[in-house]
């Protein structure tokens, strides 16, 4: 709950991020969380760290802001970024790109 006493998880009953979740998340980020992307938190969409599909909650601690591409691209290629902490409250993915077995080969 936030200060007011509002909830701010509710689990699997609704799918997007309420207003109150919102907020709180734009106090803990300023950008994308996707490490240097430019995109100010603020025209990001929200994003589940989990996926929902996947069996993602909505609550504060699965969710976080995404730009409309990172949204897109992450649930498409999941193997394309690596997930860590950037915070005591704060999640970040790093970009790994496609990873392939033409590139694995010239790595030796």
């Amino acid at each position: 709950m936030d200060a007011d006493g509002c909830v701010l998880d509710v689990g699997r009953t609704a799918r997007r991020a309420t207003r109150r979740q919102r907020r709180a998340i734009l106090t803990r980020y300023t950008r994308c969380m996707v490490d240097h992307c430019p995109m100010p938190a603020h025209l990001c969409q929200i994003d589940h760290i989990t996926n929902w599909s996947d069996g993602g909650t909505t609550d504060l601690d699965n969710l976080g802001p995404t730009c409309q591409f990172h949204n897109r691209d992450r649930y498409r290629n999941p193997t394309h970024y690596q997930l860590h902490r950037a915070g005591k409250n704060r999640w970040g993915f790093t970009y790994l790109g496609p990873r392939s077995s033409m590139r694995a080969g010239r790595a030796r």
